[in-house]
């Protein structure tokens, strides 16, 4: 790694707040762009992070300091993860290093860390229900100020999003939704409404076409012209004019006040834009056109990419802003995303009505493999989960095999329909769960709760896998059984034996998930036994191999199934009075797999009065949420690393 020169940041060094943004000039302000363009990428080398959204919303941010006043003007972040900047100019950029670090700065909106961030956020399309609740709750205490919601184009999509345009609209309360238009949101935007943001970002292109045809007509003398030609320039402007709709009426029809297309990197013009919206007291939309990585050439060229990176190397030149990256090399290696895709993959080969479904992750989960192979089989709905849910019970009550690749955080947001459209009819589908445990982007982002309430939903079964292999053959079995709604998770983590599974056509084999398999033979007259779910199998067996240097040698037990339990098998463990059981999972500990196995012995007690069972210690997570952070760190954090969980194993069955 080369060792960078500081990049010169002569006006970012002189800020101390926001408010002094207001004495700079506009040339001022670019100069100022480009030193944050420096330091992002700079930081970002050594933190890893969203960079390509953070370098597109560079003049806007800046432009937002300078015409209103945080904290007494509001600014509400959709998702979070594009607030870099704004971190930056409200007194955080001497702890930028400490981005997305375990104790460090958060990737997201905290207002924990200063008071400019006016309300937690990591999900999409929360930002303008946000501000509406914030404009009603200010107009009530009569207290002044602006509230100011920034969302993508991508966060536009979701269907919360626009209930609470369609409410704004209604109650025209002084809201302004500044509109981020860079076509992206992790992937690029789908859907009809992408697609008319981008005729209204033709309008843009009209409007320069217009004004170039006035002014060749104001140059010619309509005379001296031939007829013909005068009418195929009245020709041309009467096509261009009626190719383009009227720019934002779907929100004019709606109430709210549309201005726009605006240059978003044009610092000028984002400023009057702004404060023509600031003057006003209704609600009002300002559509930026902005590019995603802006003043970065790769991240210029594949915003994909870029749009979230790993710590990187620099070439040692700075001309400008920065020269391209060069990626740490990193050991070759498979996710646990990446065999689920493969097996989606083999099995869509024999099973011609397995389709895939993804709501706007299809880059992340790495399920955009399957649409490459299979496009007219793979859907991506935008951030628009509910209806990905709904729409694959649709499918699979129509005769199709759906998958839902989704991530465990965003899961939770269609809640209602897993258990309304899928599971009071048992549908076929399955639901592979991204992300199932800790993850590096903190509280709004784990993925920690799935197990606890899909167990509550009658008709599910949950499925844990311990490695490659098992997955690849979940998913086989899932699809093939087709008897109901399934739940896959697993973690964002190389996965376990994947080094077996490089290329295609392996074989599959069907397995029953529903009954366990000892993993390592213990000491059964000890009647120690260890209980672990997904991939705290290898964590578990890891744990047993330092136990029994002291020891202490408990059987492990691969649950893979989290639900149903293997209960002939948990009843035998269950019946023995001196017997010891720990279960370990990725989760929390209330409703989680530990308590499902407390419930299980609660109800054998009851059909065994007096009897006297084993005890049961369950290590999962605490009731508190999670921060941001080194996923091993925060696996020893919760007392799930190999250490925490040997310590407590020890204490248990030597009590």
């Amino acid at each position: 790694m080369y060792t960078l020169a500081k990049p010169t940041t002569t006006f970012l060094d002189a800020l101390v707040t926001p408010s002094e943004l207001k004495k700079l000039t506009s040339e001022e302000l670019n100069s100022l762009a480009c030193e944050i363009r420096q330091e992002i990428i700079t930081g970002l080398a050594k933190t890893g992070g969203h960079l390509a959204s953070n370098l597109g919303v560079v003049e806007i941010t800046i432009a937002m300091h300078k015409v209103f006043n945080s904290p007494e003007d509001l600014f509400l972040w959709d998702v979070g993860h594009q607030a870099y900047v704004h971190k930056m100019l409200t007194g955080r950029r001497d702890r930028f290093d400490t981005l997305r670090q375990f104790k460090g700065l958060s990737g997201f909106i905290n207002p924990l860390e200063s008071e400019h961030d006016a309300f937690v956020a990591g999900h999409s399309s929360t930002s303008i229900s946000l501000a509406v609740g914030m404009a009603l709750a200010k107009s009530h205490l009569k207290q002044n100020g602006k509230v100011v919601a920034v969302i993508g184009d991508g966060g536009l999509t979701g269907g919360m999003a626009l209930e609470a345009i369609n409410h704004l609209g209604h109650i025209q309360k002084d809201v302004i939704i500044i509109l981020n238009d860079n076509e992206m949101s992790i992937s690029e935007n789908v859907g009809g409404l992408t697609k008319y943001m981008k005729r209204i970002k033709e309008t843009f292109f009209y409007k320069d076409i217009k004004k170039q045809i006035d002014f060749i007509e104001n140059k010619l003398d309509q005379a001296k012209l031939n007829p013909a030609v005068w009418e195929l320039i009245e020709m041309v402007k009467k096509q261009a004019k009626e190719r383009f709709d009227t720019p934002g009426i779907v929100f004019e029809k709606l109430g709210i006040n549309y201005s726009g297309p605006v240059d978003g990197h044009d610092i000028s013009a984002v400023i009057n834009a702004l404060t023509n919206a600031k003057s006003k007291s209704t609600p009002q939309i300002i559509h930026f056109i902005t590019q995603k990585g802006k003043g970065y050439a790769p991240a210029e060229a594949d915003s994909i990419k870029y749009h979230g990176v790993p710590a990187f190397s620099l070439e040692p030149a700075l001309p400008e802003c920065v020269e391209p990256l060069t990626a740490v090399a990193r050991p070759k290696s498979k996710t646990y995303s990446d065999i689920f895709t493969q097996a989606l993959i083999d099995v869509a080969a024999i099973e011609p009505n397995l389709v895939a479904i993804t709501p706007a992750t299809a880059e992340g989960s790495g399920i955009v493999k399957f649409g490459k192979v299979y496009p007219d089989r793979f859907f991506d709905v935008a951030i628009c989960e509910q209806h990905a849910v709904t729409m694959a019970g649709g499918m699979a009550k129509a005769g199709l095999k759906p998958v839902v690749s989704v991530y465990s955080t965003f899961l939770q947001r269609a809640m209602d329909q897993v258990v309304h459209d899928v599971a009071i009819m048992n549908l076929p589908v399955l639901f592979g769960i991204d992300r199932g445990g800790l993850v590096e982007d903190g509280e709004t982002h784990q993925g920690v709760f799935d197990i606890a309430w899909l167990r509550t939903v009658p008709n599910f079964r949950v499925w844990a896998p311990k490695d490659a292999l098992e997955l690849r053959n979940m998913v086989y079995t899932a699809v093939k059984q087709a008897s109901g709604p399934v739940a896959i998770r697993f973690p964002r983590e190389k996965a376990i034996d994947a080094v077996l599974l490089e290329g295609d056509g392996q074989p599959f084999s069907e397995i029953d998930p529903a009954t366990w398999e000892v993993v390592v033979e213990g000491n059964k007259a000890a009647g120690h036994y260890v209980l672990a779910s997904g991939a705290m199998v290898e964590t578990a067996k890891q744990a047993l191999a330092v136990l029994s240097e002291a020891g202490i040698q408990p059987t492990l037990i691969n649950a893979r199934s989290i639900k149903p339990l293997d209960e002939k098998l948990l009843a035998s463990l269950l019946s023995q009075p001196v017997a010891r059981i720990v279960t370990v999972e990725e989760g929390v500990l209330t409703g989680g797999f530990g308590s499902a196995v407390l419930e299980y012995g609660a109800k054998l007690r009851f059909s065994k009065p007096g009897a006297k069972l084993a005890e049961v210690a369950c290590i999962a997570l605490p009731d508190q949420f999670v921060e941001h952070g080194a996923r091993p760190i925060l696996l020893d954090q919760v007392g799930l690393s190999v250490a925490k969980i040997t310590q407590t194993m020890t204490e248990f069955f030597n009590a």
